[in-house]
């Protein structure tokens, strides 16, 4: 199949659409235009994105997006024991600012939520919600274009990838601390898969990466339906130690996992994968 790709400037880096078909090169646009509006929505350094306004005003009416999207951390955060927490966006500003590190006082339980409002119930709570919205805006997207008749397409969203279609492709898992290495290769059709790490966003060394609560790992990759269960799955495991990083593991068993710390470790059919891509 003939292969087009098109690159736009989105979630502060680029996306990228490959598609497989000359006509559906016209939605593409229009896939954009629906992006963009999405990331209006969870922008949390946009001062004028409505994830920005409910941070100001503490309680407020919102949209179906952001209120799924919320609804869908908590219940991440509930999963981790509060592990994984998207109240302290306060203090990964403070980090992003100078490098230091302020301790919150506040948690996700100080996010309630009502009928179509939402509340902060604690004056530190700051919602950021960078690790499942990019997934969440991929996957309505990839919903967008299928509603128009596209049936192959691949979506690149800053290195995590969601693949639409029955079309296989070879993907590698970049290794953490060897730039130009890979962890392993992978075949997926009809699949998701994001990578939580230390390695690509950090102040002076990698035990300060831009994740809060990293534990002993330096990556996790997770192989899921959707880009935004990978993403927030990703990002939860990574941020939970080993005990309960591998109690979760198990009760996601459709979910394909690979971590890397000293050595590789493969979950649920991860390491099938990995042979038969070696076997071809």
């Amino acid at each position: 199949m003939q292969e087009i790709s098109i690159s736009k400037p989105l979630f502060g880096g680029r996306i990228d659409f490959v598609i497989y078909d000359k006509s559906a090169k016209n939605f593409v646009e229009d896939a954009y235009r629906e992006g963009i509006r999405l990331q209006s929505i969870f922008n949390f350094y946009d001062k004028e994105s409505e994830l920005s306004q409910l941070n100001k005003h503490r309680t407020m009416k919102v949209s179906k997006e952001l209120y799924e999207v919320v609804k869908k951390a908590l219940q991440f955060a509930v999963l981790t024991d509060g592990a994984y927490d998207i109240s302290f966006g306060k203090s990964i500003l403070q980090r992003k600012k100078d490098g230091s590190i302020i301790k919150s006082h506040c948690s996700y339980k100080d996010i309630h939520l009502g009928k179509g409002t939402i509340s902060l119930k604690h004056p530190e709570v700051m919602i950021d919600l960078g690790s499942i919205a990019k997934g969440y805006i991929t996957d309505c997207l990839i919903t967008f274009l299928q509603s128009r008749g596209v049936k192959e397409c691949l979506i690149d969203a800053r290195g995590d990838i969601r693949i639409m279609g029955e079309y296989v492709h070879i993907l590698g898992i970049q290794h953490p601390r060897k730039k130009n290495k890979e962890l392993c290769s992978l075949l997926l059709k009809n699949k998701a898969v994001a990578t939580s790490g230390d390695y690509r966003q950090y102040t002076q060394t990698f035990k300060n990466s831009h994740i809060f609560n990293q534990k002993e790992v330096s990556s996790i990759s997770v192989v899921a339906n959707t880009l935004e269960e990978a993403d927030v799955m990703a990002t939860a495991l990574f941020v939970t130690d080993k005990t309960q990083r591998e109690k979760i593991i198990k009760m996601h068993p459709s979910l394909q996992i690979i971590t890397y710390g000293t050595e590789i470790n493969m979950y649920n059919g991860f390491e099938k994968l990995r042979s038969d891509y070696e076997r071809k």
